[in-house]
Parts: C-alpha cells; structure tokens; sequence
C-alpha cells in the first residue's frame, strides 16, 4: 500500500517502517509517494489518525474526492498526430479521452459509474486534475485507435452509393439520401467497422447530426445516423451520378417509344416503408 508523509518525520525513526518501505513517486510528482507492504495496513492506519501520514487509496471505490485521483494516477500519455487524445493510466484501469472529452468531466463521471463510484465533479476541479494530467504527460506520436475509425468510416461513405430507394439503404455501401439529408443504417455501419454501436457512435459524434432515427423497410425497423455531407466529405452529386444516368437511359427509351421492361410490385411507396419518430430511446445505445 502506498502513503505520503505529511508532518515532517523521519521514517527510519519509526521502527516497523526502517528498512520495510521504498519510494515510488517520480521527480514530476507533487509529493514524494512511499509503498510497503499490506501486513502494514492497521499500523499505517494509527500513524494516518494521528496526522502523521495520508494513505493512498488505489481502489476507485475508495476515492471520496478529486483529488484522490492525483497520487492514483500511474501513467499519462498525451497522444499527438491529429486532434488531441489522452490515455490515462488509473488505479490498475486505462482511461482514454478524445479532445471533445477533455472539455467537461462528464466522461471520468462516466467511467467511475461503470466501476460503480458515483462522484461529483465540478468544473473546476477537472480542470486541475487534467492540467496535472498534461503537466505529466508523456508525449506519444501515434495515430490513435479513434482516428483510425475515423479515417475507416470517412472513407467507406465516400465509396458509398447514394440511394433514394430505402430497400437499398440498408445494405453495404449505400447511404440513403432523403429530405436533403444523408442517412446510413447503424447496423450496416457497426458491422463494417467491426464495433459496437455505443462505441462508434462515441467516436464519429462530430460527423453524426442529431440523434437516430427509425426507418420501417417492409415492416423491419432499421435504426439510422444521419451525417454530415461536408464533414464526411460526400460528393451527393457524384455518388448519385450512376444512378441518374441510368434513370435518364429509360426516359430516353419511354421517348423514343421503346418497350422498357419494369419490375412491378406489390404496394404503393407508403406501403413499403415509412419514417418513425425517435421514441426517445438512448441514442447511443443503437
């Protein structure tokens, strides 16, 4: 277990800690951080009542406030080569923050929830754990895990076609144009990148308008991101143009009399599938 010295003493004066300790800080800690071993506890735990020393906590259940983070924090990387990212290494547990994380402390609030800490944070009080976070980062060139779905994604919906027919949308490489908006199927979109939808919906946020809507194809809900067309880079005109080219072909065709053969089908468009509002179900659990 760890602890740090509070009132100035010498702990070789003390005789169940001479020889019994080591120190575990860095130079870039605030304070110098000592371990010994667990059989200590009950002993430390005397010294800590009398003010003599503060025990570190390395459970995260055990925090009580912010600044208890500070001496549990192990390892911090402040990962460069495109929008920040940081990785921090706390209490046994590997944390990761984009840069639109960073701003609020809503995402550590987040993160102590799943290891079951409810902890209130003001903001204040994340600004001055992150600055400690940067001020002992460790600078990594690296290209990070996010970016590279990122870079994935942008570049699966610029080889996607753009369809207006919402049987297509739901299968690979097409994205549904409708109302001016573009559109991908969650589904298709998590199978292709090979995450969950959580996840990816956490990561692609800043090309994601809005929340998820539900689409009705012959009676199947699909649930659906709409995008940003400029942000994702998607050139509507261009991955339309086989489409319109094949459509003016038939015109052409009906013109000139031609006879044109047409798959009929049962049902009118409202009947094959309509829009469903949100229904107010957490978007980032679709």
């Amino acid at each position: 277990m760890r602890f740090m010295v509070i009132k100035d003493i010498p702990l070789d004066d003390i005789s169940f800690l001479k020889g019994k300790y080591k120190v575990v800080s860095t130079p870039t800690d605030p304070e110098v951080i000592y371990e010994v071993d667990e059989n200590y506890r009950e002993k430390l735990k005397v010294l800590e009542e009398a003010g003599f020393i503060k025990v570190i906590k390395q459970d995260l259940n055990d925090i009580e406030k912010v600044e208890d983070l500070i001496p549990m924090t192990e390892r911090v990387e402040i990962v460069q080569g495109g929008s920040l990212f940081l990785r921090v290494r706390l209490a046994e547990h590997t944390l990761s923050f984009t840069e639109g994380q960073l701003l609020s402390p809503t995402t550590l609030r987040k993160y102590l929830l799943r290891m079951g800490k409810v902890l209130g944070i003001k903001q204040r009080e994340w600004e001055e754990l992150l600055q400690y976070w940067l001020d002992i980062g460790e600078k990594v060139n690296e290209v990070s895990e996010e970016e590279e779905v990122a870079e994935k994604f942008l570049n699966y919906v610029t080889e996607c076609r753009v369809v207006e027919d919402a049987k297509e949308a739901v299968l690979p490489y097409t994205l549904l144009l409708r109302d001016g908006g573009i559109f991908c199927s969650t589904d298709t979109i998590a199978e292709k990148m090979g995450l969950s939808k959580r996840k990816l919906r956490s990561i692609l946020s800043d090309y994601i308008v809005g929340n998820s809507v539900r689409l009705r194809v012959y009676g199947r809900r699909y649930r659906f991101w709409e995008l940003s067309a400029d942000k994702c880079g998607i050139d509507i005109e261009k991955q339309l143009a086989k489409e319109t080219v094949e459509d003016k072909e038939v015109e052409e065709e009906v013109e000139a009399g031609e006879e044109v053969e047409v798959d009929e089908e049962i049902g009118t468009e409202t009947d094959q599938y309509n829009w469903a509002p949100w229904d107010g179900e957490d978007d980032n659990a679709s």
